[in-house]
């Protein structure tokens, strides 16, 4: 597996790979300090809610190496916090973090111990999540995901591909079927990449296709990421998760969400206040630079939308599946 971050001690730079230039190109690009990693989140270099934690915590292992002061550190939790408003794990380490700096002794030394610490545990996470989740996956089955949710998503084997990918292990899957992933195209551009990495059978339909697969009972299960989950279950993901949640449930497809405990909202019941992130127009109208459209016309371009806990048929975490998230926050 190709590595999406790649921090290199010796020269404390951390090397990111461009995520929008594949699947054609891989070519990393160098992160100097923590403002150059929030531009590379907020820019789409990197993404995926467990990978834009992880780079967060890379800056600030930067920072503190090159000796920022406090003052300097806040100002980088600042840019990281404004790089991307919705992913909830970001947000969770950086509370970690700011909790740190009120510390009192060795500053640098307590950031270095919480950032390795963390960035150890989301590496022990993702084989978990795939081990609990390939028991949810039938013998023989066609399995939906979305969105991308592998080994770009995360620093692991992933999310949902990591369930997917333990399910084929296991010769439990026939077939991932890939929507596309409109406007940004993860799907299409780095699903599909990841499943020819993988060796995993897929097929690629457009995002208005995979209601009617469910009608034609061409799908057996849907397993898809989170972004942000608040504790009265409803999940916040990349837009268009609503869609095919409806359509599972109009056509009797269970239909589950793979995340790591980190991507639970433990200080929110409901999404009431929390910003869902709107990107710019140019995303819509243009693919790869070229126009689809009149380049003035008028967009919504709401990056990710909210699917109510009650289309949700199970939470796969590291520490198991459960019907109510609550549950996963309580377990040990």
């Amino acid at each position: 597996m190709i590595r999406p971050l790649i921090y290199d001690e010796e020269s404390n730079i951390l090397r990111i790979l461009d995520q929008r230039l594949l699947p054609f190109e891989e070519v990393y690009v160098d992160a100097r300090d923590g403002f150059q990693v929030a531009d590379a989140i907020r820019e789409m270099v990197l993404r995926g809610a467990p990978l834009i934690a992880v780079a967060g915590a890379y800056a600030i292992l930067m920072e503190a190496r090159k000796g920022a002061d406090i003052g300097r550190l806040r100002e980088v939790i600042s840019a990281l916090r404004h790089s991307r408003p919705t992913a909830v794990n970001l947000f969770n380490f950086l509370k970690t973090i700011e909790n740190v700096l009120h510390e009192t002794g060795n500053i640098k030394q307590r950031i270095e111990e919480t950032v390795l610490q963390f960035i150890r545990a989301e590496k022990d996470l993702y084989d978990r999540i795939g081990e609990y989740g390939s028991g949810i996956i039938p013998p023989d089955a066609t399995v939906m995901t979305f969105c991308n949710t592998g080994f770009l998503a995360t620093i692991g084997i992933g999310t949902a591909i990591g369930v997917i990918y333990r399910a084929f292990q296991k010769g439990k899957v026939k077939e991932v079927i890939v929507p596309e992933t409109r406007p940004y195209l993860q799907g299409a551009r780095l699903t599909v990449y990841e499943m020819r990495k993988l060796g995993i059978p897929h097929r690629l339909i457009t995002d208005n296709t995979a209601p009617f697969l469910m009608e034609l009972g061409k799908v057996d299960v849907v397993v898809v990421g989170a972004d942000r989950v608040v504790l009265n279950g409803d999940v916040a993901n990349k837009i268009g998760t609503l869609s095919l949640a409806l359509a599972a449930k109009e056509f009797g497809v269970p239909f589950y969400v793979a995340l790591p405990t980190s991507t639970i909202d433990s200080r929110s019941r409901t999404f009431e206040g929390i910003r869902i992130e709107e990107r710019g127009s140019e995303e819509v109208i243009f693919i790869r630079g070229n126009p689809i459209t009149y380049p003035d016309t008028p967009t919504y371009h709401y990056a990710f939308d909210i699917t109510p806990a009650k289309l949700i048929s199970g939470y796969i975490t590291e520490r198991g599946i459960f019907r109510d998230i609550s549950d996963a926050l309580k377990a040990l």
